[in-house]
């Protein structure tokens, strides 16, 4: 498992033929990807300094260099936003609705908060909210991956990381990967987060080739096509990578899973680092929300 549009313009240029279309710079890097990726396997990905203010954080970091901005697919941008160690992508920036929060003095929690979770300074790990609301006692929760961490592990947002310590881990399931985050008084939960909005939770399966979308931390968002979605799982060929673990995955605004990992154990766990990879990635699993919400003690709503 690692922890981490629309629909991808790129895979729907590449899917078929995708070596053939791809131009020989780009297999080089896709290459190389995917060798670094195989090589270093699907570990957690870890924040470093996640009590910095935002500005001085590791994870927020502001690249212009040609070579950083040429492998977001964003050549000609000014400068693209690093979140997660080996992750190309611009990532999603801190949205204007959790600055507001963080102005009240409160972290703002929804669907594809980033989270840094963990109580030892330095090895924090980096995943990404499914979503948030309230459990049958009225308590503000929210749900991520089960691998991003322990009962009792402290929760920060990476997007208000000032205020420290705002949520804990109650609950894990490591079987079916989820994990429930009970947060503090100082938070808020919404539906709608970095424009993510979560009207509807679980529901029918997508019918295979139907096409489904996630935001995480590491990535942002990325569409691809459901290869399955039965039992307790959806598979489909979203790209995704460490960071993301959690990441709703949402079927218009309907939640219909969370990201889990990649389903190839190596070397076949190829992580979707860049989106110069296309369709060049190891399929997704994601566990279905109606399979966690049955299973979830104490019960969940939305906000």
């Amino acid at each position: 498992m690692w922890l981490n549009v629309f629909v991808d313009t790129e895979v729907a240029n590449v899917i078929g033929d995708p070596m053939r279309r791809l131009p020989a710079a780009r297999l080089f890097a896709v290459a190389m990807l995917c060798f670094t990726s195989a090589v270093t396997g699907s570990t957690p990905a870890h924040a470093q300094n996640a009590e910095a203010p935002v500005e001085d954080l590791q994870n927020y970091v502001w690249r212009s260099d040609p070579i950083s901005k040429a492998l977001a697919g964003k050549p000609t941008a000014d400068s693209v936003l690093h979140r997660v160690p080996g992750s190309f992508f611009d990532a999603p920036r801190t949205p204007p609705e959790a600055e507001d929060a963080l102005r009240r003095g409160r972290a703002l929690y929804g669907p594809s908060t980033p989270l840094y979770v963990g109580s030892v300074p330095g090895q924090e790990v980096i995943c990404t909210t499914t979503v948030a609301g309230y459990n049958d006692r009225g308590q503000k929760v929210a749900i991520t991956a089960g691998h991003c961490g322990e009962v009792g592990d402290a929760v920060q947002s990476a997007d208000a990381p000032q205020l420290g310590r705002t949520g804990m881990i109650t609950h894990v399931n490591h079987d079916l990967d989820y994990a429930v985050i009970t947060l503090a008084p100082n938070t808020e939960v919404t539906r709608s987060y970095n424009g993510v909005t979560a009207n509807r939770l679980g529901g029918a399966p997508v019918p295979a080739g139907g096409v489904v979308c996630k935001t995480g931390v590491a990535s942002g968002t990325t569409c691809g096509y459901t290869i399955n979605d039965w039992g307790t799982r959806n598979t489909n060929h979203v790209c995704a990578m460490q960071g993301d673990s959690g990441a709703p995955l949402m079927e218009g605004d309907r939640v219909i899973g969370m990201i889990n990992g990649g389903i190839w154990g190596p070397p076949f766990n190829v992580s979707c680092r860049t989106p110069l990879q296309g369709p060049v990635h190891a399929p997704t699993g994601s566990l279905r929300m109606d399979t966690a919400l049955s299973d979830m003690p104490g019960g969940f709503r939305l906000p």
